[in-house]
């Protein structure tokens, strides 16, 4: 649901506060008249002017937003195909947020959606590298879990795989971290998405009156720095850093072709193969035979598992670094340029009629 669709609701709250604004001020100023009471009468008229300053910002903002938010709309979605080497301008397609396999998504229609497709897309290798840990540690867990006495006197466990079932335990902890992470800032993200007009509304409402003129001119600067600052700053931030953090993650292929056919820009995560088979070392793994003989294949093997999972090389490494830019470094970015728009723009939409021109300065 775009900012626009959501209009009508703030717009009636809106006018309805400045409505109720504007006639209480009229009204102090016929009873301060008709009891000459000097200072009462400009009291009134201030506030009179307070109240229509209120509704020429809530109709400068519906403006701003009706024009500037499908402009930006647009520059987000070709920042979102170029990263994946698509032309948006060859390239008619609007990416669905939420599409995988077998599974249809919704349609990205604000910059908050755009937002979510650059994070989702190593999320997505990230729960492809959790399932491939979860069939590798099957073997591994087992063998490394056996204990025996070797000579009869010195306690070994593992069949000297400990290291790399440890190694399996950190990068499950620690991709389950971001993957926490991730949720936490989408379930934010639709908060905020389908809840930022009614928070304007509400910095609308407290703007009219004198008590919570500060309030409502801060609320009013969040809503909409979250709204639509935020998540632009995202993108185009991370259209400049992710792209190049990315090419040892996932490799584009099929072109808008593909894209079209899946529903956003198709690629490739670049998932580390295991040297083995092993789903076939799970059939009959109880039985001790199979334990052992799993054991030697893993032994066998064991240098090249760990090159597989190696942090500063390996798959695990790039996907680590590319969750870090994505869920850490990308929003820390553009919550530095959302503080900043709020810090400027509360003046903006303040009480004190003086600070608009100079908050209007400052935005400028």
């Amino acid at each position: 649901m775009a900012f626009a669709e959501i209009t009508l609701d703030w717009q009636i709250i809106a006018f309805a506060a400045a409505g109720i604004s504007v006639f209480g001020s009229a009204m102090l100023i016929i009873l301060s008249r008709a009891f000459n009471m000097k200072n009462l009468e400009q009291t009134a008229k201030t506030e009179f002017v307070y109240a229509a300053s209120t509704v020429f910002i809530v109709l400068m903002i519906i403006g701003i937003l009706n024009v500037g938010e499908p402009i930006l709309v647009n520059i987000v979605r070709c920042l979102y195909l170029s990263a994946f080497g698509l032309n948006c301008a060859d390239c008619t397609l609007t990416p669905m947020v939420g599409s995988g396999p077998g599974i249809t998504g919704t349609p990205a229609t604000t910059t908050i959606d755009y937002m979510k497709l650059y994070m989702e897309t190593p999320v997505k290798c990230a729960q492809d590298a959790l399932y491939s840990i979860y069939m590798a540690s099957i073997p591994v867990e087992s063998a490394a879990s056996v204990y025996m006495e070797v000579f009869m006197s010195e306690p070994a466990t593992g069949f000297g795989i400990k290291a790399f079932a440890e190694r399996l335990k950190n990068t499950t902890q620690m991709l389950s971290f971001y993957l926490y992470i991730y949720y936490v800032l989408v379930h934010s993200l639709n908060f905020i998405k389908y809840y930022g007009g009614f928070f304007f509304a509400l910095g609308v409402l407290l703007r009219a009156f004198p008590p919570t003129r500060g309030a409502g001119a801060y609320l009013m600067a969040a809503a909409i720095g979250f709204y639509l600052i935020f998540p632009f700053s995202y993108v185009l931030s991370s259209s400049i850093a992710l792209p190049q953090a990315q090419g040892g993650v996932f490799t584009p292929a099929g072109g808008c072709t593909a894209a079209i056919e899946h529903g956003s820009p198709y690629y490739i995560c670049n998932l580390p193969q295991v040297p083995f088979d092993v789903e076939g070392m799970q059939c009959g793994s109880a039985s001790l035979s199979k334990l052992f003989e799993g054991a030697t294949l893993l032994n066998a093997y064991r240098d090249n598992m760990l090159d597989l999972f190696d942090y500063k090389v390996g798959f695990i490494g790039s996907l680590t670094k590319t969750l870090v830019a994505s869920i850490c470094l990308g929003p820390l970015v553009a919550m530095i340029f959302t503080m900043t728009f709020i810090l400027n723009t509360t003046n903006l939409f303040g009480g004190n009629i003086p600070e608009i021109g100079r908050g209007l300065v400052k935005l400028i």
